[in-house]
C-alpha cells in the first residue's frame, strides 16, 4: 500500500536522525535539539518506538504494487525493526537499574551502535524513495 510507502521513507528518516542525532550534533544541531525534545515527553517517545515497530511489522506484511511478496521491501522493513528495536531497548535500559542481564547486554550492542543504526536506516529510507521498485529497496 502507498500508504505504507510513504510512513516507511518517513519514519526511517525521523527514526534514522534521532538515533544518530549525537553523530550529526555539530553539523545539524537542530536534530538534536530535537532528539532532547522527544526524550523528555514519554508520550511522544513510546509514540515513535511503536510506530516504528508497528509500520515495520506492517511493512513485511503488506505488498506494493508489482512488488515481490515480502522481499520487495525488506531493507526498509528491517531498518524500521532496528531502529524500533534499539530506541526502545536504550528507553528500557534507562528504566533499568540493575545494570546486568538480557537488557544490559542488548543495550551494550544496539544502544552503543545506534548512530550506526541511525545512519543506515537515513539511508535506507533514501534508497526506499530514490529507488521504489528495485528489490530489497
Amino acid at each position: 500500500m502507498v500508504q505504507f510507502y510513504f510512513l516507511a521513507i518517513c519514519l526511517n528518516l525521523v527514526g534514522g536522525s534521532i538515533l544518530a542525532a549525537p553523530y550529526f550534533q555539530d553539523r545539524f544541531p537542530i536534530i538534536f535539539k530535537l532528539r532532547e525534545t522527544l526524550y523528555s515527553r514519554t508520550a511522544l517517545r513510546i509514540g515513535l518506538i511503536s510506530s516504528l515497530l508497528i509500520v515495520g511489522i506492517l511493512k513485511i506484511i503488506s505488498v506494493f504494487i508489482g512488488d515481490v511478496l515480502i522481499v520487495g521491501d525488506l531493507l526498509p522493513a528491517l531498518a524500521l525493526l532496528t531502529s524500533g528495536f534499539t530506541l526502545s531497548i536504550e528507553y528500557i535500559s534507562e528504566n533499568n537499574e540493575t545494570g546486568k542481564g538480557l537488557i544490559h547486554k542488548m543495550d551494550s550492542i544496539f544502544v552503543k551502535h545506534s548512530s550506526i543504526v541511525g545512519v543506515a536506516a537515513i539511508v535506507a529510507g533514501t534508497l526506499h524513495f530514490i529507488f521504489p521498485g528495485v528489490l530489497f529497496l
